[in-house]
């Protein structure tokens, strides 16, 4: 006899599962199914010492490669086993860690034959199919994607609702348009309130910069003032669930379920940076003075091709405009 309480969270799943077509049964064997494959899974941290251990006789240049990849991996997929890993995951993962396509193509290729090493009998780790999302780029120029104001609102809020003491971190990249790796350096001496420091040991172009303080960001940080340290302990799963439940397409440990719908639009590459760009360029900042805020190691070049008349100057205003 089946006791009420079953029988009860019985008819849930079944509501739950009518929309989409599926059986109570086959929800359950696509779970067992799922399970089996983590227990036979490696966690991402033994399977990089287990991969890089057949890699020791390479040359220090392809050493530091595979160093470079294992760092990235580490840092975006801590603990997780491999084969709960998607390849929507893998995607982000290797645009947002690279900058042009031929820093995507070199890093895809790292990942890809980490991956197929994982999936061979008799590891079977993985699937290697999931590594086949990170198809080769041409080097033809791409449309940047760019936050809106609703957007850049949205994500705010959702940072304020959810994990507040991550608004700091999300105020800053857009205010500042910070790279990750800049914003993962940054210390709370760092800050203040005639701007931002960045010394030459903490940027890409190894060259000190200071970014004046942006009036939004000033009100931001006076509202959720930086803590011990800018960015939180989990900052980077914490970081994931903003965005999701902000409404994007990304994979979260901290929001049920893990798998984002379908439906969701994807996060684009390097959004905040991205927008902070198109903003300034909008409004007609000098390019001379954005290139050395924004830490561009060329000349105007690269900001015309890419932000010239990406973002309507009436947008640009109203994402100045944003404050708590």
């Amino acid at each position: 006899m089946i006791a009420p309480s079953l029988a009860d969270e019985a008819q849930r799943a079944v509501d739950l599962l009518k929309p989409y077509g599926i059986s109570l049964l086959e929800a359950a064997r696509a779970a067992v199914e799922k399970r089996k494959a983590e227990l036979a899974s490696k966690s991402i941290e033994d399977a990089l010492e287990a991969f890089l251990k057949t890699k020791s006789g390479r040359s220090d240049v392809h050493l530091k490669a595979y160093g470079y990849m294992k760092r990235g991996l580490l840092e975006s997929f801590p603990g997780r086993m491999m084969s709960s890993i998607t390849g929507a995951e893998l995607l982000e993962h290797t645009e947002e860690a690279t900058s042009t396509p031929s820093t995507f193509n070199a890093l895809a290729r790292l990942i890809g034959a980490f991956w197929r090493w994982c999936a061979k009998h008799p590891r079977d780790w993985c699937d290697a199919r999931t590594a086949e999302v990170l198809e080769r780029k041409d080097f033809s120029r791409e449309e940047i994607g760019v936050l809106t104001a609703k957007q850049c609102r949205k994500l705010l809020d959702a940072a304020v609702k959810h994990y507040s003491d991550c608004v700091p971190g999300f105020a800053i990249s857009l205010f500042t348009g910070l790279r990750k790796a800049e914003l993962g350096r940054l210390r709370k001496d760092d800050i203040t309130t005639a701007g931002i420091n960045l010394p030459a040991s903490s940027v890409k172009i190894k060259r000190r910069r200071f970014i004046q303080m942006p009036a939004p960001l000033a009100a931001w940080l006076k509202a959720y003032p930086v803590q011990e340290t800018v960015l939180p302990a989990n900052w980077h799963k914490k970081e994931k669930a903003v965005r999701r439940l902000a409404g994007w397409k990304v994979w979260s440990d901290f929001v049920e379920p893990h798998e984002p719908p379908t439906n969701l639009p994807e996060w684009p590459h390097n959004a905040l940076r991205h927008t902070h760009a198109s903003v300034h360029v909008a409004l007609g900042k000098p390019l001379e003075s954005l290139i050395f805020e924004f830490g561009h190691s060329g000349g105007t070049q690269t900001l015309k091709s890419h932000y010239v008349g990406v973002m309507p100057k009436a947008e640009a205003n109203k994402i100045l405009k944003i404050r708590p």
